[in-house]
């Protein structure tokens, strides 16, 4: 199958087996350019870390689900900050999914070969990043929340972060984490359907790289609610859940992966409220 203009090209790496992920040509067949890509993606995500440990509040390090509390005048996090929080997020996210992206954008690269611009690939990027920024709205009101429920004292805090665990460890059993995961990790027919507008245009390539983290959004949001619990600038909490995301989109045997972890926080969130 190929789309008027963009051809896709022929060799090793495009032919994965029934559980790789479609379109992201493997890792050994990658081009001295590609590599070059995938460098400067992965400095960029280590630079991202970097800043997230210098603007991390100490506060923020922990969460219901390990003993949050509440700075001096009730809040963990003044309304004031609120920029502040957004700005930190984005510089996370980037931290946290540009490694797992890295073996799409080189899909998209080479997919859309010589019209795969600079630019074309910064705006998939921003496009992606930008998703994440916008659910940085609805994290910030859930730690806000979180914040709320520690300031009570008492077991609530922790039957709240069980309860977490155990939505998110139950949604990735769910039909919707699947039919998410699937076109997360096989961006091909994304491509293939939106390759003019994405070779055409920055704001094409922005819209596509959106709907690529609408995607990765729609998978994911449940183990960054556990992060929210565990520590949202917490670095050994955001590389954790940064493992499991990028686990889930590489190995061969998603399902059965994203099942085993389910179950973990199904367990772990059912302990916690047997022996809060």
């Amino acid at each position: 199958m190929t789309t008027a203009g963009v051809r896709p090209r022929s060799g090793r790496g495009m032919r994965p087996g029934p559980d790789a992920p479609r379109g992201i040509p493997a890792p050994r067949t990658w081009t001295r350019l590609e590599l070059l890509l995938a460098g400067l993606l992965l400095a960029l995500a280590g630079t991202a870390w970097l800043v997230t440990g210098a603007l991390a509040m100490p506060d923020m390090s922990s969460g219901i689900l390990t003993g949050m509390r509440p700075m001096g005048g009730g809040a963990v996090i003044p309304p004031t900050a609120f920029g502040f929080f957004l700005l930190t997020w984005v510089v996370m996210m980037a931290a946290m999914m540009l490694p797992a992206i890295t073996p799409f954008m080189v899909g998209m690269r080479r997919l859309l070969g010589a019209r795969a611009t600079t630019g074309t690939l910064a705006a998939l990027t921003a496009g992606y990043l930008a998703v994440w920024g916008v659910a940085g709205l609805l994290g910030y009101a859930v730690v806000r929340a979180f914040e709320a429920t520690a300031m009570g004292g008492g077991p609530l805090a922790v039957q709240v972060g069980a309860v977490v665990l155990l939505v998110a460890g139950a949604y990735q059993f769910t039909p919707l984490k699947r039919w998410c995961l699937v076109r997360c990790r096989s961006p091909l027919a994304l491509v293939m359907r939106y390759a003019e507008p994405t070779a055409g245009s920055r704001f094409g390539a922005f819209s596509v790289g959106v709907r690529h983290g609408g995607y990765c959004l729609g998978c994911c949001w449940a183990l960054m609610a556990v992060l929210l619990a565990a520590g949202v600038m917490s670095l050994a909490w955001m590389a954790a859940v940064a493992a499991v995301i990028t686990i889930e989109k590489t190995v061969p045997r998603p399902t059965l992966t994203g099942r085993l972890f389910g179950t973990a926080l199904l367990a772990l969130g059912a302990a916690l409220l047997a022996l809060p």
